[in-house]
């Protein structure tokens, strides 16, 4: 089977000398024939003890809602058949029985070569299907798949957001079989699922490779099947962290390590039970309590479930380690109202323990570090100064047109002019990164992660505005000597102009929608738990100006471009705190 950018519309395709098409429905009539949805949520247990935890918005286990898959027809034409394939075969991730189901619809040899994972295209909408007129003695055919896919996930569950819907028309080829049915006998590598299943049969992972300094966790987001989710999560774990990320964490699984048997499994009283080669067993006692605790952070989801390492089948004794964190803010964020530093407590704005003077200052830019400490801000758009009781402030950074600045958690102010990043260390040294990827670009934001392994930057160049997360290369001092090749997030939001961070493996960005108008939206670094990874805007404000939030508690703040300060704790709406604010920021 053939992938090929459709280049002609419906009417183009209808005017040519083509045998006239018959349009089919959309595979979304035929999935409600074939998989009937077995309602038993409301048979899920209720816990009566244990840990209060928060709730989730997708299913955690998939086999709570049950689809009954069915074979094909006997006398289905060429197109009803790549209908019913395509409908069981996109249940599979949550089933392996559907699988078994979906080869009914496939030659053997086709479905011997048939790659399942090897690339899932996430879909708009549910694929348009097309058939010549079959003379009744045919034995071959092609069915043509319309589909527009929003985005792409590799053979190792990397989520890539499309820029924009792409079309495409995928072909199958079938084969009548001597007793007249229509079997596909040719089909391209991967799976194909509508976006607003695609959450359902594939289940977002973080799995969590340590900095160097094993103080924090660095989250890298994956899907995986649904049904195999913890299995494939394992393996990756074990292969160590992505290309993007190599260089700004560490590995403690000793090289060659993997499954013993190809399954983690998870028993009723909550242990999850990781069984590893040989190769485990030559790691120290820290390296092995540390593994344990990467795969805990990985695995568990929650309190309640312990993993266990084993040599095969014999136990591994693990020691206790100093906790390592996941990605968190430290500290209250800070506004400027009426040409002084306030905290946003809440909904409220207080006065800070100790002020600051901001005399003979422009601020056009705030930021600060961990614990508020230090508080920078720029000055018009040609320094960036520390800021520090009734001292004078501190020159760090000059230039021009610098972009707001970000701190990192060792204090070290971020900005940048041009394509340029620029980096005052605590020392007082300034650093020039010279980035190969940035070169052709200019830099509009920068901020840096809460555990400083990321950056994120949003750049403008001959492909447009664009927002990419790179892994901070360091050295032996935490000076930041480098970036590594980034990854595009939120592809689908238009003209960006800010970037932070939201949560642990996600941005908070100030874009466009498609009507033009200014709004806040959240894009996965690696897909979006929900709605098919996709990034999505955050009704409530208008044409914001600036906008921060605090990983680890969901909250966000945005001012508006009248001065309007907003606050958003976790999934809620959108509160009025001030009318007359013209400056935000968490700590980052």
């Amino acid at each position: 089977m053939t992938t090929t950018p459709v280049t002609m519309s419906t009417s183009e395709r209808a005017s040519t000398n083509r045998p006239v098409r018959r349009r089919r429905r959309r595979l979304a009539a035929l999935l409600a024939a074939t998989a009937v949805l077995a309602v038993t949520v409301a048979c899920a247990r209720i816990p009566t003890n244990g840990p209060v935890r928060d709730g989730d918005t997708e299913l955690e286990n998939i086999s709570e809602i049950g689809y009954i898959a069915s074979g094909p027809a006997a006398g289905a034409s060429p197109d009803q058949v790549v209908q019913g394939f395509l409908s069981v075969a996109q249940l599979g991730p949550t089933s392996s029985s559907s699988f078994a189901v979906a080869q009914e619809y496939v030659t053997d040899p086709a479905w011997e070569g048939w790659d399942r994972y090897a690339r899932v295209l996430v879909l708009e909408e549910d694929p348009e299907l097309e058939l010549d007129d079959v003379p009744a003695d045919a034995t071959e055919t092609t069915v043509d798949a319309t589909v527009r896919v929003v985005a792409t996930l590799d053979e190792r569950g990397m989520y890539t957001e499309e820029p924009r819907t792409s079309e495409f028309t995928v072909s199958f080829g079938l084969t009548r079989s001597p007793g007249g049915e229509w079997r596909i006998s040719q089909l391209e590598d991967g799976l194909m699922l509508p976006a607003a299943f695609f959450g359902q049969a594939f289940h977002p992972t973080n799995l969590y490779f340590p900095t160097p300094d094993l103080t924090w966790w660095v989250p890298d987001t994956r899907w995986f099947p649904r049904q195999t989710w913890r299995t494939d999560a394992t393996s990756e774990v074990l292969a160590g962290p992505p290309e993007w990320l190599q260089d700004s964490t560490t590995t403690v699984i000793p090289e060659g390590t993997s499954l013993a048997i190809d399954a983690v499994t998870v028993t009723d009283d909550g242990t999850i039970d990781v069984s590893l080669t040989s190769t485990i067993s030559q790691a120290s006692a820290e390296q092995r309590s540390l593994a344990a605790a990467q795969l805990q952070a990985t695995l568990a989801e929650g309190e309640g479930r312990t993993v266990v390492l084993s040599d095969r089948n014999t136990p591994l004794t693990i020691a206790g380690t100093d906790a390592i964190s996941a990605p968190r803010t430290s500290g209250e964020a800070l506004a400027l109202t009426g040409g002084k530093l306030v905290r946003v407590v809440g909904r409220e704005l207080r006065e800070p323990d100790e002020p600051v003077s901001l005399a003979g200052l422009d601020p056009t830019a705030l930021a600060a570090g961990p614990g508020d400490e230090p508080v920078v801000v720029r000055d018009g758009t040609e320094r960036i100064v520390r800021v520090t009781g009734d001292d004078a402030p501190d020159l760090l950074l000059s230039g021009t047109k610098l972009v707001a600045p970000s701190v990192d958690r060792f204090g070290a102010v971020w900005s940048a002019q041009g394509s340029e990043l620029l980096v005052a260390l605590a020392s007082g040294a300034v650093r020039t990164l010279d980035v190969d990827w940035l070169s052709s670009r200019t830099i509009q934001s920068v901020r840096v992660s809460p555990e400083g392994a990321r950056v994120a930057i949003v750049s403008s160049g001959p492909s447009g505005r664009l927002v990419h997360v790179a892994g901070v290369v360091r050295d032996a001092e935490n000076v930041p000597t480098g970036l590594s090749a980034p990854v595009q997030v939120g592809a689908s939001v238009r003209q960006v102009t800010q970037a932070v961070w939201q949560d642990e493996a996600a941005l908070a960005l100030i874009g466009r929608e498609s009507d033009g108008d200014g709004a806040v939206f959240l894009a996965g670094v690696g897909g979006l738990a929900g709605q098919g990874g996709l990034s999505r805007a955050q009704p409530g404000v208008a044409d914001p100006r600036w906008v921060t939030a605090s990983v680890g508690t969901g909250a966000m703040l945005t001012v508006d471009e009248g001065g309007t300060l907003y606050s958003r704790q976790s999934s809620a709406l959108w509160s009025m705190v001030s009318d007359d604010v013209d400056l935000v920021a968490y700590p980052g």
